[in-house]
């Protein structure tokens, strides 16, 4: 999908804007294969591991957001990205991403366009807050364009042991559970409980200092989980999954993400 959404968000040697051509989402699946293969462990068929790019199905439905580093060359220009899946672009491929996971009946039934949050990473030297932001404010800009009105998609923690994450993961149980009317569930086939605590023993200070930034970051924003987790041994992760209505996100983190925003 190489529509032309919103221009070009530019800071200082960075840029963020969507692939514009096949070649660049090819550089972006590129660094998800050595963030999510080489870094994290996870597993991959026999073709992802010849052309060492992570890729499925869904790429060709989605629009890719991209940070480029323009002091750089060639694929090492890209260094963060994140692939959105809208309701409409849905219709290409047939389902979300996260439905292999989870129950969203109810998040289709919404009205309105919403949207699927995907595949993000950033290369280890831009894991900063100025990146990060950066990335968000592309996805800001997505989201005004087209007027969404619900994003989600997972979330991940490291590792296939949920056990290793039991405070963060019941905290999250605890205290950011979705509301029923937009808690999406996960499949029975893959439910693992994450109410691993009992709510008076966590402690949110310690239980947030645990949670991945991209979990924090969905927090920040009002973002809820939906129930149970799911354990994604393909990609070595623990994942939940994650609700961000717009409609509820703060004032101050809208205008943070969107155009022009400092």
């Amino acid at each position: 999908m190489f529509e032309p959404v919103f221009e070009p968000i530019v800071q200082g040697n960075l840029v963020v804007r969507l692939a514009e051509n096949e070649a660049e989402v090819h550089a972006a699946q590129r660094l998800r294969y050595r963030i999510f293969c080489e870094e994290m462990g996870a597993s991959a068929n026999q073709e992802v591991r010849t052309q060492r790019r992570d890729f499925d199905q869904y790429d060709d439905a989605c629009n890719h957001v991209i940070v480029f580093d323009n002091s750089r060359s060639g694929d090492d220009r890209v260094v963060g990205t994140y692939r959105l899946l809208t309701r409409t672009n849905m219709e290409k491929v047939g389902n979300f991403y996260t439905e292999g996971e989870y129950d969203i009946t109810k998040l289709k039934a919404l009205k309105g366009e919403i949207m699927e949050l995907g595949r993000s990473c950033v290369e280890v030297p831009y894991r900063t807050r100025p990146v990060i932001q950066l990335l968000w404010k592309g996805i800001g800009s997505f989201v005004a364009a087209k007027d969404i009105k619900l994003m989600f998609g997972c979330a991940s923690f490291n590792g296939i042991d949920p056990k290793a994450h039991q405070l963060a993961l019941a905290y999250l149980h605890h205290f950011h559970l979705a509301p029923e009317d937009i808690r999406p569930r996960a499949l029975d086939q893959y439910y693992t409980n994450i109410n691993l605590m009992a709510k008076e023993a966590i402690d949110p200070r310690t239980a947030l200092s645990q949670l991945p930034t991209l979990i924090k970051g969905y927090l920040r924003m009002g973002g809820h989980i939906g129930d149970g987790g799911v354990v994604d041994y393909a990609f070595n992760t623990t994942d939940v999954s994650i609700v961000v209505s717009l409609a509820n996100v703060d004032e101050k983190y809208t205008n943070r993400y969107q155009p022009g925003a400092e």
